[in-house]
């Protein structure tokens, strides 16, 4: 009954182990990707709220109009 509840019990010590530390790095990558994404997100949302006189006199390019209107996930 325990083995259901903690599977990770009847791996051994080092299985244990190394089972725990994939779990924590897969957990670090997902941060990290939603860290990101969120970042994009705010950045374009800040550069969408100028408008297109002030991004021009910012010294901003046209590029910044299509960076806008990428969406999160993308670099």
């Amino acid at each position: 009954m325990t083995d259901t509840i903690f599977p990770i019990q009847s791996l051994g010590h080092a299985s244990a182990l190394r089972t725990l530390a994939g779990t924590m790095d897969a957990m670090g990558t997902s941060y990290a990707l939603v860290r990101d994404c969120w970042h994009r997100y705010r950045s374009r949302l800040e550069l969408a709220s100028y408008s297109h006189d002030q991004r021009k006199d910012l010294g901003f390019s046209a590029d910044v109009d299509g960076e806008i209107a990428k969406p999160f996930w993308k670099k």
